[in-house]
């Protein structure tokens, strides 16, 4: 994965300013992998509206996904948003 641009830390931070989908990276985050089906039950939106989002957070690289059967499940790309983090603190004025 190469440096991260502008455009896509703009795309970044639009994805993850959508409550639903800070709340699903999130869930993601909090596990070493989690199936879809386990996401579905803790979230007030529909399945074509959760895999909606979750294309989003995959086309970003914010996350990876298996598929085990009928089963897919995802995990956090760390180093994606460890980019992420880096491009902002250097974004605004130095501490002194």
């Amino acid at each position: 994965m190469g440096r991260i641009t502008d455009v896509e830390v703009a795309q970044i931070g639009k994805a993850l300013g959508d409550p639903n989908r800070l709340a699903i990276y999130t869930q993601i985050a909090q596990h070493d992998e989690l199936f879809c089906g386990e996401m579905h039950a803790k979230h007030i939106i529909s399945p074509a509206t959760l895999s909606h989002h979750l294309r989003v957070l995959h086309d970003l690289g914010l996350i990876t996904s298996r598929k085990d059967g009928l089963n897919v499940f995802y995990r956090v790309v760390p180093e994606r948003f460890a980019e992420y983090i880096k491009y902002l603190t250097q974004v605004g004025p130095k501490s002194v």
